[in-house]
């Protein structure tokens, strides 16, 4: 029976054996069925040359690590290496299947339970990948890119862990003992330290009971050092949380009552735990300390007699997860004396920075020059600054609720830096551009008559032609005739200028010097030359010379023929920004955005775009609806406007539109104009994604508006029979306190309001002495009349929808006015409405038919809008930002005239010009209060420097909307009385007719 049962042992083994090997042989074959798969992580790193200036020269490598996937069960293939990313780096991930058929592919992130598609591909070359760019912890997760050929379907996997230095440390309080707590990948190390600051190294250093618990599956990793409250007695006690990448201390919150510290101010998040000392020490024992508070608090004490007679007591107060009932005054009272600290309980922390970009010209001298960025923000926050692919770590200072990250290691090395910040509710980042002053350096060379010189330099450097003679080699005196100038181009961070000269009208031996000077320094080069040898040239060459004259001259003009009938015009945007203003603050150099690189970051996969109708197209493209997934968070589509160029587009075109995109990302985002939101350069047509504005222009909205339009609210209340009264702010506070008139359907305050003289004396005075008291705060102007109601439902428009309107443009260009930008065709064509009666500047020359426009006039070899045009831009073809303040004022009358054509029964001819030479301004049209209309006039100065500019624009329209609300409520409050009293009346009335029925009955 033995040997039976061993013999079956022995079967049953055999068994096994083989089936283990049948299913690791079906294994492997079904592994050869499915194709070899490489996945790599790729960082690209550049080293600047930084002993050079002229121009940057930078040298690239790939930085690439193999994930090593491999086939892991059927259909799916896992990375054998962990992807570690350090916060704010920007990495690529690669996966390489060997298959020459098209695959489509879509990355899917797994994060906290939750997924979310990334990025939809279709790839043809065998590659799928992933830009992950500067990543924060919420990239953190397990990645699956899913590929299908048609055939066969599978996955790879990927686990990506982002690398980061602790968070702030916090404290809790359970039994008498203090925990301190801090979370992070890799895991920190936590400590006590007891001394005034923690970096002292001198500080005494403890470690309590330390426990490990994984926060998530991604690495992160919390880890809490527990501590006896009856350790924590001394002066000043930290805990501090470090790892590879950085520390994070934080301070035990003190109220020290023999100390002449400021008690802290705390802020603290709904559900957040606190921990807070009272810390009293006497030369006596006979003393309390206790805590003060509207409500009940948790507290317990420790002592403890420290020399001969003196006594440390410290009262800890403590709250597992705190409430908003929780916030005010705590008062840490003993037997001598008593101080306090103030706790605030907020639901939503919050990043106070600005976001505006700002550029430094800076000497190479200066070597203490560094770049600030300054911000308040709760809770604690992560940051870093990166400058091309590099990202370095930040340091902070904080004192008075500001805090302080200074970048000084830049070494001078021009171009963009970036500040990133985040913390746990939202994210910023502000860009600071370097420019480093450079003295130009001036190359000459010598062809034929020709001296031609060339200069590097910043700015942008200015010629200067000198010449000697024989015997006297100083140059110094000036040449004026027969220069030329090319054009001015952006090199890296350097501009080029060239200049040449034509020498054949000398006629003697010379010295020239050609100088380029800018305010960094100037320099020149000399070349010489002997007039006999260019009169021999000159002789020898002049037999050819008319018949080459001819033939060039036919040529040119059969190509200049050509091209005129094929094209007339160009396409030419609008809007321009300006690198340089010269001394009479009309000589603009513009930036040229050609030469300019592109930023990849603003990359958007065409394929991630469904279009939808075409919403404007003009003779060199078109702008057609879209939807655009995940281009603001992955997983989320968003309805955006896509600009386009028409497919028998040119060269110059196309260099046009990527110019108008790299120009719109140096803009930067405000909320008055038509943001970029991406761009498609690569594999196909370019792509301009812009923000949609589904109410359109805003002349066709004026126009559309105009049987709906109500001078007042009143109006509004009164037409509509009380059916939307209910959804009016009825808070007796708002309503305003004195009496009031309407003038031309505005209100104005019969006790405040000047009359129209006094009011233009007033404004007036403020544009003499650019004093702008009437500056409001922007939150203070609510766009539409979303305070009451979603009067896009009403569909209803009102005066003050005017002046929200003028309000907003206004800011929109004082923005790009501080961008140095000049809009150069500003009408209410160009801007556009979306909701909430939200108003966006934008430039919709390319797709117009201006051909067919009659708001564009032929004027020389182009079409304009003259009238629209201030006389300078007319005349001398001068544009300024004082000439896009003139249009501003024309933009003003057709907002008020709700969007008749200015100028109305005046043709665009010899008499219209004259007109506006001679002075001529349009009538106040019907909406128009007579302030507003003042305004339009000082718009209008025939002498450019007397029109304001757009600030007091603003802060005059700002004034004008704050009474006018004021205005509003107060007659909301009478109109509502009003209707009250006609209800009940009503009431009585019915009440009566009833009551007398029932007695005849």
């Amino acid at each position: 029976m033995h040997h039976l049962n061993n013999y079956r042992i022995r079967w049953i083994g055999l068994w096994l054996q083989v089936t283990l090997t049948l299913s690791g042989l079906s294994a492997l074959i079904n592994q050869d069925s499915w194709p070899t798969i490489t996945c790599q992580i790729r960082k690209n790193s550049r080293e600047a040359d930084e002993t050079q200036m002229k121009p940057m020269l930078y040298s690239s490598r790939r930085n690439t690590t193999n994930l090593r996937c491999y086939w892991s069960s059927q259909y799916v293939y896992k990375a054998a290496v962990t992807v570690e990313v350090n916060l704010f780096d920007s990495v690529k991930l690669e996966v390489v299947h060997n298959t020459s058929e098209s695959v489509s592919s879509v990355w899917k992130l797994r994060n906290n339970n939750s997924q979310s598609h990334v990025k939809r591909t279709t790839e043809d070359r065998g590659i799928s990948f992933l830009d992950l760019t500067t990543v924060t912890e919420k990239h953190a997760g397990e990645y699956e890119l899913s590929i299908s050929n048609g055939k066969n379907n599978y996955s790879i996997q990927f686990a990506v862990k982002i690398k980061s230095k602790p968070r702030k440390p916090y404290f809790k309080e359970y039994r008498k003992n203090v925990s301190c707590m801090s979370e992070s990948y890799p895991a920190p190390s936590v400590v006590w330290k007891f001394c005034e600051k923690p970096d002292d190294i001198r500080c005494v250093e403890t470690n309590g009971k330390i426990t490990n618990s994984s926060t998530d599956s991604y690495g992160v990793k919390r880890v809490t050092n527990s501590i006896e409250a009856r350790y924590l007695l001394g002066e000043h006690t930290w805990c501090c949380a470090s790892n590879s990448v950085g520390e994070e201390c934080t301070e035990v919150y003190t109220i020290d009552l023999g100390s002449n510290k400021h008690a802290p101010e705390i802020l603290l998040k709904i559900g957040e735990p606190i921990v807070m000392r009272c810390r009293a020490v006497y030369d006596t024992y006979k003393f309390q300390v206790m805590w003060e508070f509207k409500n009940e608090v948790q507290c317990f004490e420790e002592n403890m007699h420290i020399g001969h007679n003196s006594t440390v007591r410290v009262s800890f107060m403590s709250s597992q997860s705190v409430r908003s009932e929780e916030s005010g005054t705590y008062t840490c009272v003993s037997t001598f004396s008593r101080n306090s600290a103030i706790v605030t309980v907020l639901d939503n922390g919050f990043i106070d920075m600005n976001t505006s970009q700002e550029k430094y010209d800076v000497n190479i001298n200066n070597e203490q020059f560094c770049l600030v960025a300054s911000f308040e923000a709760w809770p604690a926050v992560r940051c870093a600054w990166s400058h091309g692919l590099h990202v370095f770590p930040c340091n902070l200072t904080t004192g008075n609720g500001v805090s302080i990250s200074k970048y000084c290691d830049h070494k001078h090395i021009p171009g963009n830096y970036t500040f990133y910040i985040e913390n746990d509710e939202m994210r910023l980042n502000k860009t600071f551009t370097l420019n480093i002053l450079q003295k130009p350096e001036v190359y000459a060379t010598v062809m034929g008559d020709d001296i031609t010189c060339v200069a590097y330099g910043y700015p942008v450097p200015i010629w200067i032609w000198k010449r000697a003679t024989d015997s006297d080699l100083n140059c110094t005196e000036h040449i004026l005739h027969g220069i030329t100038y090319g054009p001015i181009i952006r090199t890296s961070h350097l501009w080029e200028v060239r200049s040449s000269l034509d020498t054949k009208n000398h006629t003697q031996s010379l010295h020239i010097c050609c100088c380029a000077n800018n305010s960094a320094g100037i320099s020149c080069e000399t070349t010489y030359f002997k007039s006999l040898e260019v009169k021999s040239f000159q002789m020898d060459e002049n037999k050819f010379i008319l018949p080459l004259s001819v033939g060039s001259f036919l040529v040119i003009f059969i190509i200049v023929v050509f091209k005129k009938c094929q094209k007339q015009h160009k396409y030419e945007r609008k809007l321009q920004m300006i690198q340089f203003v010269g001394p009479s603050d009309n000589e603009y150099i513009y930036i040229d955005f050609s030469v300019l690189e592109y930023d990849l970051k603003w990359e958007f996969p065409r394929e991630n775009l469904e279009f939808g109708d075409v919403i404007g197209s003009g003779a060199f493209g078109k702008v057609v609806t879209a939807t655009a997934y995940g281009i603001t968070k992955p997983g989320v589509s968003l309805q955006v406007a896509v600009k386009m160029l028409k497919e028998s587009y040119d060269v110059s075109e196309k260099e046009a539109l990527l110019s108008e995109l790299k120009m719109m990302t140096q803009i930067g985002h405000h909320k008055n104009i038509v943001n970029l939101l991406g761009a498609c350069t690569v594999s196909g047509p370019i792509y301009l994604i812009f923000e949609y504005c589904c109410h359109g222009d805003l002349l066709n909205y004026l126009k559309t508006n105009r049987e709906t339009f109500h001078k007042t609210w009143s109006d509004v209340f009164k037409d509509n029979n009380f059916t939307f009264y209910h959804n009016f702010n009825q808070d007796d506070t708002l309503s305003g306190g004195k009496g009031h008139f309407v003038r031309n359907g505005s209100y104005v305050s019969k006790s405040s309001a000047p009359d129209s003289v006094k009011y233009q004396q007033t404004w007036e005075v403020e544009l003499s002495t650019g004093n702008n008291h009437m500056t409001q705060n922007d939150d203070e102007f609510k766009y539409g009349n979303s305070e009451w109601f979603e009067d896009d439902e009403l569909n209803v428009l009102t005066f003050e929808d005017l002046l929200h309107f003028s309000y907003q443009v206004a800011k929109g260009m004082e923005f790009l006015e501080s961008k140095m930008c000049i809009h150069r065709d500003l009408a209410a064509r160009n801007i556009l409405v979306t909701n909430g009666k939200l108003a966006k500047i934008c430039d919709f020359g390319l797709a117009r038919d201006v051909m067919n426009d009659p708001n564009y006039v032929v004027k020389g070899n182009a079409r304009l809008p003259v009238k629209w045009m201030a006389p300078e831009s007319i005349f001398e073809g001068i544009y300024t930002i004082k000439s896009d303040v003139w249009s501003y004022g024309i933009l003003l009358w057709e907002i008020f005239s709700l969007g008749i054509n200015p100028y109305p029964g005046i043709p665009v001819n010899a008499n219209f010009y004259k007109l506006l030479q001679s002075g001529f301004k349009m009538d106040q049209p019907f909406y128009c209060t007579d302030e507003i209309y003042f305004l339009m006039q000082s718009c209008w100065a025939f002498d450019s420097k007397k029109r304001p500019f757009f600030p007091q624009l603003v802060s005059f329209l700002g004034y004008q909307i704050s009474n006018t609300e004021a205005m509003v409520y107060q007659n909301l409050d009478k109109s509502r009385e009003s209707i009250i009293q006609k209800r009940n009346s009503s009431n009585k009335v019915t009440s009566g007719v009833s009551e007398e029925g029932s007695t005849l009955i």
